[in-house]
C-alpha cells in the first residue's frame, strides 16, 4: 500500500507538504490486443477463455507500491534534513566562515537536532529500485542525481548531530563546529540543486495516482483510509492557502492577519470529512476491513480517534485564533503537529 509523507520544505518551498500514500491496489494492466495464430485466423474460443482468466487473474493481483514508498521515504528524510538545515542557519551565519547569528548562542541547537542520527539504508533501499517496475523516468533520474548529495548532506548533519546532542562544543571551544560548519556549507548547494526537482517531481506522480487511489478505496469499503487521506489533502490545502498569503505580504515581528474566505471554505470541508471519518471509526464493519484482528482492534480504534480528535481541535483553536486577528503560531503548530501525528498512525497502522 502506498505510504503518508508528511513534509515541511520552508527554504525551498515556504510551506509543509503532505503526500499521501495509496495502500496496495487491485488496478491491474491488462492485455488489449487480439492474438492470432500463423494464418492470421484467430485463436480457439479455449485460447481466449484461457487469455480473459489469465487478464482477470492478473487484476485480482494487487499493485505493488513498494518502489513508490521507498521514494517517499527518501522525500520524507529530504525534508527532515532540510527543516535541519533552517533551524541551522537561523543561529549560524549563512556563510562559508563559521559566526553566530547576532543575538544566537550555538546551544539553541541542542533541542533542533535531538540527537538527529543518519541512516543511509533509506537511499540505498530506494536507489534498489531505480530499474524496477513499475518504471517512473523522471523520478528514477532525478533519485540517481540526488543520491550523492543526500548521501553527503546525511552524513555532515549526523555528525553534526551528535556533535551537539552531547554539547561537546563546550569543551573544544567550537572548533570542531566550524569543521562541521564548512562541510556542511559546502554540501547545501549541491544539496538544494537537487533536491527541489525531485520533491517537484514527486508531487507530479502523486497527483497522478491519487483519484485513481481514492475510487478504489471507495468501492472496496476502505473508509476509514479513504476519509483519512481526503483530511489530510484538505489539510495540505489550508497549508497551502495560509503560505499563498503570507508569502505575498511582508511578514514582521508578528503575523499578518488572514483572510479567511477561502479558508472557512476548507475548514467546512476539513468538517465534513472528519465527521466522516469518526463515522467510520465507529462503524464496526469499516473496522473490520482495516484491523480484522478482533484483539487489537479496539486499541488501534481508540489510538487513530484520538489523533483525529485532536487534528479536529487544534485547526478549531487555529481558527479561532485567525477569525479573532489574534496570534495564530501556536496553534497552527499545534495543528501540523496533529496532522503529522495521524499521518504517522496512518503509515504504521493503516498502510503498513
Amino acid at each position: 500500500m502506498k505510504r503518508i509523507t508528511k513534509t515541511t520544505f520552508p527554504r525551498l518551498l515556504g510551506a509543509w507538504v503532505l503526500i499521501l500514500a495509496l495502500l496496495l491496489s487491485g488496478c491491474s494492466f491488462g492485455k488489449s490486443s487480439t492474438d492470432t495464430d500463423t494464418d492470421g485466423a484467430s485463436v480457439s474460443d479455449d485460447a481466449g477463455t484461457d487469455s480473459a482468466a489469465e487478464e482477470q487473474e492478473d487484476a485480482d493481483q494487487p499493485v505493488d507500491y513498494s518502489k513508490f514508498n521507498a521514494y517517499l521515504e527518501v522525500l520524507d528524510n529530504v525534508y527532515e534534513m532540510d527543516e535541519l538545515l533552517t533551524n541551522y542557519f537561523t543561529v549560524v551565519q549563512y556563510q562559508p566562515e563559521f559566526a553566530l547569528v547576532d543575538g544566537a548562542e550555538y546551544s539553541m541547537l541542542d533541542d533542533v537536532f535531538g540527537f538527529y542520527t543518519f541512516n543511509s539504508y533509506i537511499m540505498e533501499d530506494a536507489m534498489g529500485y531505480c530499474d524496477e517496475d513499475p518504471d517512473y523516468p523522471e523520478q528514477d533520474e532525478l533519485l540517481k542525481q540526488l543520491e550523492q548529495p543526500y548521501q553527503t548532506m546525511g552524513e555532515v548533519l549526523g555528525e553534526l548531530g551528535w556533535y551537539i546532542s552531547y554539547q561537546e562544543y563546550d569543551e573544544d571551544n567550537f572548533s570542531e563546529a566550524a569543521a562541521l560548519h564548512t562541510r556542511l556549507y559546502e554540501a547545501v548547494e549541491a544539496f538544494d540543486e537537487v533536491a527541489l526537482p525531485f520533491i517537484e517531481s514527486m508531487n507530479v506522480l502523486d497527483e497522478a495516482t491519487e483519484a485513481e487511489e481514492l475510487e478504489r478505496l471507495q468501492a472496496e469499503g476502505w473508509d476509514i483510509a479513504y476519509y483519512s487521506r481526503i483530511l489530510v489533502s484538505v489539510s495540505n490545502d489550508i497549508d497551502t492557502e495560509i503560505w499563498e498569503q503570507l508569502s505575498a505580504v511582508e511578514i514582521g515581528t508578528t503575523l499578518p492577519p488572514l483572510d479567511m474566505t477561502n479558508l472557512e471554505t476548507l475548514y467546512t470541508e476539513h468538517q465534513e470529512a472528519y465527521t466522516s471519518l469518526t463515522e467510520a471509526l465507529a462503524d464496526p464493519a469499516c473496522v473490520e476491513v482495516v484491523w480484522p484482528d478482533s484483539v487489537t482492534a479496539d486499541a488501534e480504534v481508540e489510538l487513530f480517534t484520538t489523533a483525529a480528535n485532536n487534528v479536529n481541535s487544534a485547526l478549531e483553536s487555529f481558527m479561532t485564533a485567525a477569525r479573532n486577528q489574534t496570534d495564530y503560531s501556536e496553534s497552527y503548530d499545534a495543528y501540523f503537529t496533529a496532522c503529522s501525528k495521524l499521518i504517522d498512525l496512518y503509515n504504521s497502522m493503516i498502510s503498513g
